[in-house]
């Protein structure tokens, strides 16, 4: 044989060789992908469950009236079934998403192999997995079993969890999981809740081009979203509309109109964005109670007092008083423009202007502003953009608060980001009117837009039924969407003024101030002199009280007067008479802790630091005849199952205990006549203007650091706070009844609406009898009639006697075993740590 022909015999045996070792090699790979694929088919988890699957159901708050508050949870859902939403709607997401999801071609479902291939070449060319290719059953899969990470070998468990779906499922609820599962930004899970969150509708109730919206932003939520990117958002969805076309599930009318419509999307709260604060607290407490798994996530259901026409009236008084007194519209001393929120770079510009929301600005607005880029300004005319949706030009009364007002960021220019309101007439009163009290107006008709600011001040607001102690409404501050911080739960500060009433009543309670060991009592006509006073402390010091204008009075001022027209003098006078030690006993009649209240001669004029809550609850004893009632606003807890939870632990739940009568009934009628004289003519006299029988206090205190006013009706008490946050002065002329009265009047409208005018109560073992108003003594005949208790007249001569401790002296002394420290303070932003409620209700 040659060695050229045994050459050619050994290389067949070479390749076959090779052919074989391939071969083999093949197979063992094969072989090994094979029981690896079968290692994870083995692996996947059973998917039977998924078609008893309910998506996770977030807290849900509602009102007195079964209205929907607020739905609270890190993911908002709202299931849906094929059989109740349009049928569009899942055609357009399987328009969007996976057009083969009807077919029957096994390349193209439950895996689209064709997309597959394509997808690998593309992220091959770019070395990197830059696009998918998940049908609806692969998304299904991987969005209830895997993680998003893009791994080989979570492709391959993917596909194979695909597989194991249609074997189980068929595919209109394998369409149902998906379009209750998928994630559409702003905390909303499924379509369901992004019918909601985007549109404020449930999903039944969605247009063909909503439809389509929603069907374009799975794909990437954050980039397609229509309040972020609206230009981006509008691109995808018409092209979901185009698909729709072609794939035959409308035709070209639908199509062209919906292209046509404009995107329509806005924020929208689960709920009516209503008591956040109250939402708040009552998340807080179910946490605590019940851990937030429970709480976020198993349909627990709070039923509340809260009325929601009130809370929303509570919510607007109080953010139009606090605007105003930043605009310098109802104050007594002028305000400054402080300048935009911010100055927009183009870039900046340029997306505000497409749509976008600018950085700068809360995710919410507060509750009575709107957002505005400004155009072009001319001297007295601006041309603002209003929140992409109109332009408005803002001048004449739009303006002119702000250029009289001046300040270094004035005049504005273009692209400065501003806050605006519907214009609001100030309502400024004549210089005769008592206390400047402003007392704004909204004009009727179409109003001009107005150039607003945010107020640095804050406010708070609680109203109750005095009776019941049922909530109907509780505003913790200028905007929740600025600061969660609830000042009318924990905002410990001095009342001023209003805190006298309770020392009053102490002085007028004959029957106890006897019982006490006390051998004197006053009445609403006892005279107490309105002379400098000068009383020594213990330590040595002197303290020397004045009244709010600096001025005195030669003749002696009644009681009732000086509660009207809020004395100081007289009133620490008073204080002195009955005792500290007596007073702060009292005042734990009215639910303050003895903590709170320091045996100092000032505690009459508000030396005491109180909440608003507080205050609420104490002036109910005066309106509902001497009861202490206990506030609340939580009244029922449901789970998932409509079963009732047990409220323990909860501060501010219904109790089943009556509540405790704590003063008499002539005592708190007494002090009610006499705050009905702080309407009818003294600091509160611009309430009379709300027509119906109404008593109230105002309260300012030293360097006008608080101001305050506590009113009530027949049924409804309300508190009003208005001061800083860091408890500085607000501005020299502030007081309560020019910064806390507009907007208690302002709410009390409301509250008053539908509610007839009737009188107070009159409890048995009152007595009218003649007085004689220079004296203060009984006359027999031409004197003034008051009310009293039975066997507590007024003396028949002047008890102002040379050793009476109310005698017109220039000095007084506190005995050494009075002691004048006060408690530890409370710091005046009181955060609650161990106790939900810590210093309040008890």
């Amino acid at each position: 044989m040659t060695r050229k022909a045994a050459k050619a015999k050994r290389k067949p045996r070479r390749w076959g060789r090779i052919f074989l070792g391939v071969l083999l090699a093949g197979l063992i790979f094969a072989g090994g992908v094979g029981g690896w694929l079968y290692l994870q088919w083995r692996s996947l988890p059973s998917v039977t469950a998924l078609r008893h699957w309910t998506p996770s159901v977030p807290l849900r708050i509602y009102d007195k009236n079964g209205n929907l508050l607020a739905t609270v949870g890190p993911e908002l859902h709202d299931r849906v079934t094929l059989n109740n939403t349009p049928l569009q709607l899942g055609n357009a997401f399987v328009a969007a998403e996976n057009k083969y999801f009807w077919s029957h071609n096994p390349l193209y479902f439950p895996v689209d192999y064709p997309s597959i291939l394509r997808a690998a070449w593309v992220d091959l060319t770019h070395l990197a997995p830059a696009q998918g290719a998940s049908t609806i059953t692969e998304q299904v899969a991987r969005n209830f079993y895997l993680s998003p990470k893009k791994t080989i070998t979570r492709k391959v468990r993917e596909i194979l969890l695909a597989y194991k779906l249609a074997m189980h499922l068929n595919r209109r609820e394998i369409l149902t999981l998906y379009l209750n599962k998928i994630y559409f930004g702003y905390g909303a899970y499924g379509v369901g809740a992004a019918a909601r969150v985007y549109y404020g509708v449930a999903a039944d109730q969605l247009t063909l081009p909503q439809m389509a919206m929603l069907a374009a932003m799975p794909a990437a939520p954050n980039y397609y979203n229509p309040l972020t990117h609206p230009k981006l958002a509008r691109w995808r969805r018409d092209y979901v509309i185009k698909r729709m076309l072609v794939d035959g599930y409308i035709n070209s009318t639908e199509a062209a109109r919906a292209a046509a419509a404009p995107l329509t999307a806005t924020y929208h709260t689960q709920g009516n964005n209503t008591a956040p604060y109250v939402a708040k607290w009552i998340t807080k407490w179910l946490v605590s109670r019940f851990g937030a798994g429970r709480t976020f996530r198993e349909g627990l259901k709070v039923y509340t007092t809260i009325n929601a026409r009130l809370q929303k009236a509570a919510d607007r008084s109080v953010a139009i008083g606090l605007e105003n007194y930043a605009m310098g519209q109802d104050s007594l001393d002028p305000q400054q423009y402080r300048g935009p929120i911010a100055h927009l770079n183009a870039q900046q510009l340029k997306q505000a202007l497409a749509g976008a929301r600018p950085p700068q600005l809360p995710n919410t607005n507060p509750i009575n502003l709107r957002w505005g880029i400004v155009l072009s300004v001319k001297p007295n005319a601006v041309k603002v953009d209003m929140e992409n949706t109109q332009t408005v030009t803002l001048q004449g009364k739009g303006l002119s608060w702000a250029q009289q007002a001046g300040g270094p960021h004035w005049p504005l220019k273009r692209g400065d980001l501003i806050w605006m309101r519907r214009y609001v007439d100030p309502g400024k009163p004549p210089s005769t009117v008592a206390w400047h009290t402003a007392l704004w107006k909204t004009p009727q008709g179409a109003r001009p837009w107005q150039l607003a600011q945010v107020p640095k001040v804050q406010g708070a607001l609680v109203s109750m039924n005095n009776s019941t102690g049922a909530i109907d409404a509780l505003v913790g501050g200028f905007s929740y969407a600025l600061s969660h911080y609830d000042r009318a739960l924990y905002a410990y500060r001095q009342p001023g003024s209003a805190f006298k009433p309770f020392v009053y009543a102490a002085a007028l309670d004959g029957p106890e101030l006897l019982a006490s060991g006390k051998t004197d009592y006053l009445t609403q006509v006892s005279l107490i002199p309105n002379t400098p006073l000068s009383i020594k402390l213990p330590n040595g010091k002197v303290y020397k009280p004045t009244n709010y204008d600096m001025t005195f009075t030669k003749q002696p001022i009644p009681v009732w007067k000086d509660l009207a027209d809020s004395k100081n003098v007289p009133s620490v006078r008073i204080l002195m008479h009955v005792g500290i030690p007596y007073a702060i006993r009292y005042a734990t009649h009215f639910g303050f802790p003895k903590s709170q209240l320091p045996p100092v001669p000032s505690l009459v004029l508000g030396a005491a630091d109180v909440t608003p809550l507080q205050m609420t609850r104490g002036y109910a004893v005066f309106s509902n005849g001497g009861f202490l009632p206990h506030p609340y606003f939580v009244t029922k807890v449901v789970n998932d199952k409509g079963q009732s939870l047990s409220l323990k632990g909860c501060a501010l739940c219904v109790v089943d205990n009556p509540p405790p009568h704590v003063i008499t009934s002539g005592v708190a009628y007494l002090l009610t006549t006499m705050m009905q004289r702080v309407i009818s003519e003294g600091t509160g006299v611009a309430a009379r203007s709300l027509g119906h029988h109404l008593a109230g206090k105002t309260g300012t205190t030293n360097d006008q650091k608080n101001a305050w006013f506590v009113g009530y009706g027949r049924h409804v008490v309300t508190t009003v706070w208005v001061g800083q946050d860091n408890n500085k002065p607000m501005v020299k002329w502030a007081a309560g009844a020019r910064e806390a009265l507009p907007i208690w009047i302002h709410y009390m409208h409301a509250a008053l609406v539908g509610v007839p005018s009737l009188p107070f109560f009159r409890p048995p073992g009152i007595v009218q009898a003649s007085v004689n108003p220079k004296t203060g003594t009984l006359s027999d005949s031409g004197g003034q009639v008051f009310d009293f208790l039975s066997g507590f007249l007024p003396p028949a001569q002047s008890p102002l006697a040379s050793g009476s401790t109310l005698a017109p002296s220039t000095t007084t002394t506190i005995p050494a075993s009075v002691t004048t420290s006060a408690p530890s303070p409370q710091p005046f932003l009181q955060q609650y740590s161990n106790g939900l409620l810590s210093g309040g209700v008890k």
